[in-house]
C-alpha cells in the first residue's frame, strides 16, 4: 500500500523494531483472501452498483448543451448520495470532449471542470457506486444530441457484444488465457480488435479506500504472461472495452455463469 506513504511507514517499521517487534508485510495475503467474495459483500457490491445506475439516470435527465462538467458531476454525485451511496477511492473519470470525425476525441483520465458541454460532443462518465467501502464501476458513453454517428453506434454495439461473450461463456474456474482467447476471438470476428487504437482489459473491485479503487488482480487481452491464474468463485472486477468506446461494467464470476451487475444499457447513449 502507498497510504502511508513509505516516508511515514519507514518510520512506523523503525519505531516497531526498535522495541524489538519486527513489521511483515502481509498485503499478498489480505489481497488473496479478499478476492473471493462472500454473499454479504457480494450483497454490498450490488447496492453499490444500484447506487452507480441512479447516478447514470440521473446524466441522462440533466445533460444539456449549456451545463458545466462540474454541475452535471454534482447532480449526479447528490442522486447517488442520495441513495445511500459514498465517495470512491478514486476521483472518477468524468469529461466531455468533441468529436472528429466520427470518432470520440479523448482527455484521458480527467475530472469534471468548469468546461461547458455543447451539443455534439461525447460526455465520457466513468462512474463507481460505493455502499459500505465496496465499489461497482460502470462507464458510459453519452452523445450530446438526438443524431449520433451510425458508425459510432455500430461500434459500440460491436463493443458491447464482448459482455454478451462473457455472460454466456465465461464463469468461474476459467484461466485468463481461456478468457483472453474467446475475447479476442470476438473482437477478431466483428472486425474491431487492436492493439494500438484500443484495449480490452479488466481489474479485481472490491473494498476499497482513497486513493484507488483498483485490484491487483489485472489482466489484459493482450497478455503474454500469468495466463494460468484463474477466476475464482465469487470474484469480482470490473471489465472494460474501450475500442473508441465507453463502456466499463462489473462482473461477478459465478460456478455456472458469469453476471453483469449495472441495469445501464450497455450502448451509446444519446441524450438531446
Amino acid at each position: 500500500s502507498y497510504v502511508p506513504n513509505r516516508a511515514v511507514s519507514t518510520m512506523f517499521e523503525g519505531a516497531f523494531l526498535m522495541h524489538g517487534c519486527r513489521p511483515v508485510d502481509m498485503s499478498e495475503m489480505v489481497r488473496s483472501a479478499r478476492r473471493q467474495k462472500s454473499p454479504q459483500e457480494i450483497a454490498y457490491t450490488e447496492q453499490a452498483m444500484a447506487c452507480c445506475d441512479i447516478g447514470h439516470k440521473a446524466i441522462m435527465e440533466h445533460l444539456r448543451p449549456g451545463i458545466t462538467e462540474l454541475d452535471l458531476f454534482g447532480k449526479v454525485m447528490g442522486a447517488m448520495m442520495e441513495a445511500g451511496g459514498e465517495f470512491s477511492a478514486l476521483i472518477p473519470i468524468f469529461n466531455a470532449s468533441p468529436m472528429d470525425g466520427e470518432i470520440p476525441m479523448s482527455n484521458g483520465h480527467t475530472m469534471a471542470s468548469r468546461k461547458v458541454i455543447q451539443a455534439g460532443e461525447m460526455l465520457c462518465a466513468d462512474l463507481c457506486g460505493v455502499y459500505n467501502r465496496y465499489h461497482a464501476n460502470a462507464l458510459r458513453g453519452y452523445f450530446v444530441g438526438d443524431n449520433p454517428p451510425q458508425s459510432l453506434v455500430e461500434q459500440y454495439k460491436k463493443s458491447a457484444g464482448s459482455f454478451e461473450v462473457i455472460t454466456s461463456e465465461v464463469k468461474a474456474g476459467m484461466t485468463v488465457a481461456e478468457v483472453i482467447r474467446l475475447l479476442r476471438a470476438y473482437y477478431e470476428e466483428v472486425g474491431i480488435w487492436t492493439e494500438t487504437a484500443g484495449w480490452g482489459v479488466g481489474y479485481e473491485l472490491g473494498w476499497s479506500l482513497p486513493p484507488d479503487w483498483v485490484g491487483d488482480f489485472y489482466f489484459h487481452l493482450g497478455d503474454d504472461k500469468y495466463l494460468d491464474r484463474v477466476f475464482e468463485e465469487n470474484m469480482v472486477t470490473n471489465f472494460e472495452s474501450l475500442f473508441n468506446t465507453h463502456l466499463i461494467d462489473t462482473l461477478v464470476y459465478e460456478k455456472d455463469q458469469t453476471r453483469i451487475l449495472s441495469k445501464t444499457p450497455l450502448e451509446l447513449i444519446a441524450v438531446g
